[in-house]
This record gives structure tokens, C-alpha cells and sequence, in this order.
């Protein structure tokens, strides 16, 4: 069997994404407003930046393969983004879900 090695710097990507969203979370309220040259944006934006880039490289250096973990930390993006607009229903998890598994088998064919 073929091994190929794991890309370090995957890794490193992974930890500092990670050291960003924990330095975020402690230090920010989250109704903090980030002003970056006359462009006002809510702290949610960079938080929801970070969890996808942590997500997204953490993911494919645990199981090597990129697009499925980009699936899954896009998937996951939503599904939170779906709480925090307070829909809440069994429905859209299940529906996420499904939109996963036929992505998957989607890139799979292909």
C-alpha cells in the first residue's frame, strides 16, 4: 500500500486558525464590530471564517482528503449559521444531511 505523508503545514494552518478562533472567542463580545478602513463588519463574519479554515484543513489532514472536508466544514458553516437564525427544526438537519450524502456521491461519479 501506497502511504503518502501528511503535509505539515496543513497542520500548522490548522493551529493557528484554531489559536484565532479561541483568541476571538475570549476577548470579543459578540457584538463587537470590526472597522476596517471605513467597512464596519460584525465579529460573527471573522468567526465564522476562522471555524470554516480551522474545519477545513484540520479535517482534510485527518482524512487526506480535501474535498471531503471541505463538504463537511461548508455543511457545518451552514448548519450553525441555520441556529443562529433560530431555524431550528429537525428538517434542516436532515436536509443538510441529505445534501451532503448526494454532493458526495455527486464528486464520487465524477
Amino acid at each position: 500500500m501506497n502511504r503518502r505523508k501528511r503535509p505539515f503545514w496543513i497542520l500548522v494552518i490548522s493551529l493557528l486558525s484554531l489559536g484565532g478562533l479561541i483568541y476571538l472567542i475570549f476577548w470579543f463580545p459578540p457584538s463587537t464590530y470590526f472597522i476596517i478602513n471605513h467597512l464596519s463588519l460584525i465579529i460573527l463574519i471573522p468567526f465564522f471564517l476562522l471555524l470554516f479554515t480551522f474545519l477545513l484543513f484540520f479535517l482534510s489532514y485527518l482524512s487526506r482528503n480535501f474535498r471531503r472536508a471541505a463538504l463537511i466544514a461548508v455543511l457545518t458553516i451552514i448548519y450553525l449559521i441555520f441556529r443562529l437564525l433560530n431555524l431550528n427544526s429537525p428538517a434542516f438537519l436532515l436536509l443538510l444531511i441529505a445534501l451532503f450524502i448526494s454532493l458526495e456521491l455527486f464528486f464520487k461519479k465524477r
